[in-house]
């Protein structure tokens, strides 16, 4: 045959497929959009009967992304190994043949990296494919390539768009929702926002906010759970093991067997998220299907975790709010109680000639159970208190006021045994068993400094003697006071020298404990008193108290402190 007449019969073959080609360029310029043409435009060309193109997602699965005239059973991925050859011939037995119909497979690649698969189906009228259309069909997945890596490129740049369109929106609801939830100081309210918002975002029917209290797991808010449900709570020990190692968002079907998975279950709840500040695991958001029947996403879990966060956070500041308010509280009524128990205690020393009087009290608390007193009997008589109420703060603050009420009413009124007992029913009568109140009470005639007392279970009084002889007040008494109904009291009396000291004091200073644990004690009272007897009884209060001060070597004193120096001039 001629050279010409050879060249005209091969361009008769190749122009067809060359024009095809250019028709392809055009019809794929616009990537995924026009697939599916392109398809059409490769099927055309070839005379064949179907096609597909599978092209490869993000998880390595050649999925279908555009087809013609496919079996209706057809499946949406090529399954089996990709082709290892540019172009593949089928046959029985193949997968793509005899579940897509495909007689012919060929390799997109961009780089060596396999990007796409083209199947095609028989060619009509019996048409087989030669070596012109092997070559045609190298040239298409050659111009392909290119295209479709662009296509893949726009759809990852669509869905990372998208996902941050999503997440922008999330961090908008999150910001706004934290700040109404930081704006508020009612529990309710923070609860009730949180699960109106998991509803309207998850487009769920039921969701349950589950919280730990000293009674277990209970249900503190829901919506659209059943209400015969059971809704005791879950006793701790049971609650702690169903939250074990739950530190994430997960499906209620993942968590421990027991009661905490039944009953979220039994409410048709699926997605269970921890609600916590930290490591401790306070309670549980637990969330109902979606309307649409879509599975919650690792998304989904991180929106509704960060959503469980900010509840905690501000129900965690709600608690500690009230906390504040509640210790606000207690400190204005201690501020209170403390001006009262020293409007108590007397105001001044008395005005009696050859009488000098002072007195101290000091509580380990804000308040305390000690107390002293002098009362006025008319002419140059005075009566002298010293008490202790069993325990401190301000139940024995409490008790010590009745006792001082008591004994203000009745004192000068009856003999100072009878005042005693009578005080003793009183107590007995109107206080709890472990309560009793020790206490020294005495009447002085300045005229004839006698000094008559009754001790009910108190420290015996310290007294020391212009000489420096030391003694104890310890005639007669009784046992501590509100300990025993209808107990005799005996009445002790002593005459006092000029320079005599006489120190009443309570437990609080003879019991004073060093850093190393050892007592102030009787002997060292004593000793401070024989060192300061020639001064007035305002110094001799002011040494000892210091010197028990120093021997404790500590900012506040372990135990209340209270005492009462007389001094005959």
């Amino acid at each position: 045959m001629p050279k010409r007449k050879a060249e005209t019969v091969a361009s008769s073959f190749v122009s067809p497929y060359q024009q095809t080609l250019e028709e392809l360029r055009r019809a794929s310029a616009d990537g995924d959009e026009r697939l599916d043409a392109a398809l059409g435009v490769v099927l055309r060309a070839l005379r064949a009967e179907r096609g597909a193109l599978f092209v490869r997602d993000d998880d390595g699965v050649l999925a279908l992304r555009a087809s013609r005239a496919l079996p209706p059973a057809a499946p949406s991925k090529l399954d089996g190994a990709a082709p290892r050859d540019d172009v593949m011939t089928l046959g029985p037995g193949d997968e793509a043949h005899d579940r897509h119909g495909l007689v012919l497979l060929v390799r997109i690649d961009q780089q060596d990296r396999l990007l796409a698969v083209l199947g095609l189906g028989p060619r009509e009228g019996r048409l087989t494919y030669g070596t012109q259309e092997h070559a045609f069909l190298r040239s298409v997945a050659a111009g392909a390539a290119a295209p479709i890596e662009s296509s893949q490129l726009r759809a990852e740049l669509r869905r990372v768009r998208q996902k941050l369109s999503v997440k922008v929106f999330e961090l908008r609801n999150l910001f706004d929702i934290g700040r109404d939830l930081s704006g508020s100081s009612v529990e309710e309210a923070i609860q009730n926002l949180v699960i109106t918002t998991v509803m309207g975002h998850f487009v769920v029917s039921r969701c349950g906010l589950y919280l730990l209290g000293p009674r277990g797991l209970f249900l503190s808010h829901e919506r659209g759970l059943r209400r015969d449900g059971e809704r005791a709570p879950i006793p701790p020990d049971e609650a702690r093991e169903g939250l074990a190692g739950f530190n994430r968002p997960t499906t209620v079907g993942e968590l421990p067997q027991g009661p905490l998975r039944r009953r979220l279950e039994r409410d048709r709840l699926v997605l269970a998220v921890p609600v916590s500040t930290g490591e401790r695991v306070d309670g549980i958001l637990a969330i109902g299907e979606r309307a649409s029947g879509t599975a919650f996403s690792a998304e989904d879990g991180e929106l509704a975790e960060a959503l469980a966060r900010q509840a905690a956070t501000a129900l965690e500041n709600v608690r500690l709010q009230r906390i504040r308010d509640e210790k606000q509280r207690q400190d204005r009524e201690l501020q209170i109680a403390r001006e009262i128990q020293r409007s108590l205690l007397p105001p001044e020393p008395p005005q009696i000639a050859g009488i000098d009087v002072a007195g101290e009290s000091r509580p380990c608390y804000e308040v305390g159970g000690d107390s002293y007193d002098w009362i006025p009997l008319g002419g140059e008589r005075l009566a002298l208190v010293v008490a202790d109420v069993s325990g401190k703060g301000t139940p024995a603050s409490l008790l010590m006021a009745s006792v001082h009420a008591f004994v203000h009413a009745l004192a000068g009124t009856a003999a100072p045994a009878q005042l005693i007992e009578r005080l003793n029913r009183f107590l007995f009568a109107r206080t709890q068993a472990s309560r009793f109140v020790t206490l020294f009470y005495g009447e002085l005639d300045a005229a004839e400094h006698r000094l008559v007392y009754v001790n009910a279970g108190h420290v015996p009084p310290i007294r020391v003697a212009r000489d420096g002889t030391v003694s104890r007040l310890s005639q007669g008494g009784g046992p501590a006071l509100g300990l025993l109904p209808d107990e005799a009291y005996q009445v002790g009396e002593v005459a006092l020298g000029s320079g005599d000291v006489v120190a009443m004091v309570t437990d609080g200073v003879t019991e004073a404990m060093s850093p190393d644990e050892r007592e102030f004690g009787d002997a060292r009272v004593s000793d401070v008193l024989r060192r300061l007897s020639g001064e007035d009884s305002s110094s001799i209060l002011s040494g000892l108290v210091a010197a028990v001060h120093d021997w404790a070597d500590a900012p506040s004193f372990s135990d209340d402190l209270t005492a009462l120096v007389l001094k005959a001039r």
